[in-house]
């Protein structure tokens, strides 16, 4: 192991060791011997320099072999993890049993079978969606058939390379502490995962596998949250080749609203060929490019797309002959409002009710909480896993959940499911639309209403990509030198407070004061301009390679179409002065 120990750190050395020598690895033996052989020295390095952790998103990454990668080995183990941790929390979390679903990626169908095999061969009654199906259809699944824990096979909207885990609590809700590092340290203890084959199981009834009768119900529960009676409205809809076929596209003709479709990207695939940048990712303009053609094209009014497990929605809208793209932070607005508006108007709105966002998800939804008396949670880390936590933890107060909201094109109304929802939101905003336009409206118009009455909020996301164990020590270093000495200054603005969510202080620079963050603990900081809705928040992300800088700022109205141009270039002049602080360090 000389050459080893020369061309890589110990940690990558401990782990190639380990897959050489225990016997859980050993279908990746000869493969890994064979890149050993060949000197694959920054391959291997990238491969196995850390055991790939639950971060925001569960267990996500490239496939291929390696302890940092996702492969038979890495699900196998968190499937297996899971089992031996569900029960040690309930006798009979046996019984209750798992469910497993997975979306159109290229390893997904078998890794999913996998997860079944390793489940049934821990004794767990197992069900297994007959197809690729929605993330939260499986949450919702979770929760009808009381199982013990839930399991999906997709890495979201990431690149064709990638696959991942998440894993799903009693609840319907995404692991979050201590149950996530609970898994992960007993994945990281097993030494030999236990399966069974999977015909075989199906047979004898120990993989029950699931379809129809779950859909129908889960289609009830996603209409269940339609708000109003309005339908002239024409959507131009894509899946982007992943599972939104199977909710957001039944759900929108279910409720009566007139669908035309991409024809070539309703075909299932991984490879996401038609998307030119090969990422399946709402918030990229152009993996929206043929959607919002067809809308133009069709004068349909809005045009709507999902990720490939169908979570998030991209919302597009015709304004005339050209297209607006709203932000996830524009959907959650309007989706939110909406909702509320619809409570007051029937005269069922109560402080009671509340809303809920991450941290970084814009501050127009607090105003908007604040003008209709709801009460709004939003001390909460990047992760829609932290609402559905919250919405656990405030069943038995009193308090009714209405809408939940993120960033990152993340959505859920109601509680029928405890992860964000591509279907429910469509329906929202389509409803919203459709009520807009019998007067003539757009939801462009509301919007710029919306900012006329609490002022203009605008926001922005860039990031710096960090690929492999070079980018990953690299964030690290950026982070710890942004910590120890932050800007006091980004393009010609004074930095008045800085919020570390590591040691969970707040810093006034400006009186000296620390206060304490009421949060849990994360990797993220924050810094403020004057005015706790002028601030950048800046986090390694948790499911990709790369720092995330989420700039946020909000003015008094005067001309909204006007100022939101020049704050969009004003955001963008901050991102880049801080992009270059954070690549000097």
């Amino acid at each position: 192991m000389a050459n080893l120990h020369e061309h890589l750190s110990h940690s990558a050395v401990d782990n190639i060791e380990k897959w050489l020598r225990e016997p859980k690895y050993r279908e990746y033996k000869d493969e890994l011997q064979q890149m050993i052989d060949n000197e694959r020295w920054k391959e291997l390095e990238d491969a196995f320099f850390k055991v790939i952790e639950f971060g925001t998103g569960g267990r996500r990454g490239t496939s291929g072999v390696g302890s940092n990668r996702i492969n038979r080995v890495t699900i196998g183990e968190s499937a297996q993890a899971l089992c031996e941790y569900a029960q040690s929390f309930d006798e009979d979390a046996r019984s209750k049993g798992i469910v497993i679903a997975c979306d159109t990626r290229l390893t997904s169908p078998a890794l999913s079978k996998y997860a079944a095999s390793v489940c049934a061969g821990n004794g767990f009654k197992t069900y297994i969606f007959e197809d690729f199906r929605a993330t939260p259809e499986l949450s919702f699944a979770v929760r009808i058939l009381r199982a013990a824990a839930g399991i999906v096979i997709s890495a979201s909207h990431n690149p064709p390379a990638d696959n991942g885990f998440k894993a799903y609590w009693n609840d319907g809700g995404q692991l979050v502490a201590p149950h996530d590092k609970g898994v992960l340290d007993a994945a990281n203890a097993i030494t030999e995962v236990h399966a069974v084959d999977f015909d075989a199981a199906v047979a004898d009834g120990l993989i029950i596998k699931v379809g129809k009768e779950l859909d129908d119900q889960y289609y009830n529960a996603v209409l269940g949250q339609s708000e109003g009676e309005s339908r002239d409205l024409m959507i131009a809809y894509s899946p982007l080749h992943g599972a939104g076929m199977t909710n957001t596209l039944p759900v929108l003709q279910h409720a009566g609203f007139n669908v035309v479709t991409v024809t070539d990207q309703m075909i299932p695939d991984g490879n996401f060929p038609t998307i030119e940048n090969g990422k399946p990712n709402p918030e990229e303009k152009a993996a929206n490019d043929r959607v919002v053609a067809l809308m133009l094209d069709t004068d349909a009014d809005i045009a709507v797309t999902n990720d490939p497990d169908a979570d998030r929605i991209g919302v597009m809208v015709r304004v005339g002959d050209e297209a607006v793209y709203l932000s996830g932070n524009q959907s959650a607005v309007l989706a939110t409002d909406y909702a509320l508006r619809s409570l007051r108007d029937r005269g069922e709105l109560t402080p009671k009710h509340y809303v809920a966002k991450t941290i970084v998800t814009t501050d127009m939804i607090d105003a908007l909480a604040m003008s209709y008396g709801v009460t709004i949670y939003k001390n909460m880390l990047i992760g829609f896993k932290y609402i559905g936590e919250l919405i656990h933890k405030k069943e038995q107060t009193g308090e009714v959940f209405v809408i939940g909201g993120e960033e990152s094109y993340g959505l859920l109304k109601g509680d029928y499911a405890r992860d964000k929802d591509g279907a429910v939101g469509a329906l929202t905003i389509a409803e919203y639309a459709a009520e807009l336009k019998k007067d003539g409206k757009t939801l462009v118009d509301r919007l710029d209403e919306l900012y006329e009455h609490y002022g203009v909020y605008a926001e922005r996301l860039d990031t710096v990509v960090c690929p492999g164990a070079e980018g990953f020590s690299q964030m690290q270093t950026i982070m710890e030198q942004l910590r120890k000495t932050p800007p006091s200054k980004i393009d010609n603005e004074e930095v008045t407070a800085v919020l570390d969510y590591q040691s969970l202080k707040r810093h006034n620079i400006v009186s000296g004061i620390t206060e304490s963050i009421d949060c849990i603990t994360g990797n993220v900081l924050v810094l403020e301009f004057g005015d706790t809705r002028k601030r950048v928040t800046i986090r390694p992300s948790g499911t990709e390679p790369k720092i995330k800088f989420y700039v946020q700022w909000w003015q008094e109205a005067q001309n909204v179409r006007v100022q939101s141009k020049q704050l969009d270039q004003k955001l963008e002049n901050i991102s880049r002065h801080l992009e270059g602080i954070a690549l000097e360090r």
